[in-house]
């Protein structure tokens, strides 16, 4: 077995073709209520110790001080992981502190809702909503044109994220599917 010399630079991993969702970030005004909320009710499990308390003054060669700039002194920060692997980032960011709650402005860029695979949405939601969540209009059966009986509904988190939960996989849900006309929106 050979040794790379000391200086020498990690090789990345080689480059995937359909590339997986590592982790979500979701920022928070109180971390430890995150933590609680999506450890509770959503069963994420906490990895590592946390949350973690960052401060420029005395870790200033954090590399997330490189990443969000000289304003940034303080945050906490938390490390979950769902049911398949995918991270879940709590930011608190400190100083300074968050300006603006999250709100449903899906006519907004970027990403406005992540979405859950769970057995029961409904079940789900009201656990979530009993727990500080606000459910966003109405449990919907997204190929009722097709006679299929699976279900989405959205929800908020007591901090402002959207949360979809749906009762099938992502690709059950959409793949193979005979295009079909749907109905237009509001017709029921």
């Amino acid at each position: 077995m050979s040794l790379l010399p000391a200086n020498t630079p990690p090789k990345r991993r080689q480059s995937q073709p359909n590339h997986v969702v590592n982790h979500i970030a979701i920022s928070v005004p109180d971390v430890e209520a995150a933590v609680k909320w999506y450890t509770e009710i959503l069963g994420f499990r906490k990895l590592r110790q946390c949350p973690r308390l960052t401060e420029r003054s005395k870790t200033p060669n954090a590399s997330i001080f490189d990443i969000y700039g000289d304003e940034l002194q303080t945050l906490k920060i938390a490390f979950l992981v769902t049911g398949n692997g995918v991270g879940i980032e709590l930011f608190e960011f400190i100083k300074p502190s968050m300006t603006k709650p999250a709100s449903f402005e899906y006519t907004r860029g970027g990403v406005f809702h992540i979405c859950l695979t769970v057995s029961d949405p409904d079940a789900l939601c009201a656990k979530a909503v009993a727990a500080g969540a606000k459910k966003i209009g109405k449990t919907v059966c997204p190929w009722r044109h097709l006679d299929e009986d699976d279900v989405a509904l959205y929800i908020q988190d007591p901090w402002g994220t959207v949360i979809e939960f749906l009762s099938c996989s992502f690709e059950l849900l959409m793949a193979n599917r005979v295009e079909a006309e749907a109905p237009e929106a509001g017709s029921d």
